[in-house]
């Protein structure tokens, strides 16, 4: 399950990002430009939040946590089948 940024954080994120930029000698439309590429970039990019990268993160040591467990598990039983 993976959740893209929504459209306010993107725009978000292309305000603060052309805020940044040296020179202010750029005219409306040239910011313009470069907010559309920026945020055409961060949709193709398939970023998630943190909050989510947390989740599925959390996620993942579980499913290894009990991976481990379930082939402890088949190597007790071939032991005892071996006996």
């Amino acid at each position: 399950m993976q959740t893209m940024l929504n459209p306010s954080q993107i725009k978000q994120m292309a305000d603060e990002w052309l805020e940044k930029l040296p020179g202010q000698g750029f005219n409306q439309e040239m910011k313009m430009m470069l907010k559309a590429h920026f945020q055409q970039w961060l949709v193709q990019a398939n970023l998630v939040t943190r909050e989510e990268f947390e989740v599925q993160a959390d996620i993942l040591n579980r499913t290894q946590q009990r991976l481990e467990e379930l082939e402890q598990r088949i190597e007790d039983l071939l032991e005892q089948a071996d006996k």
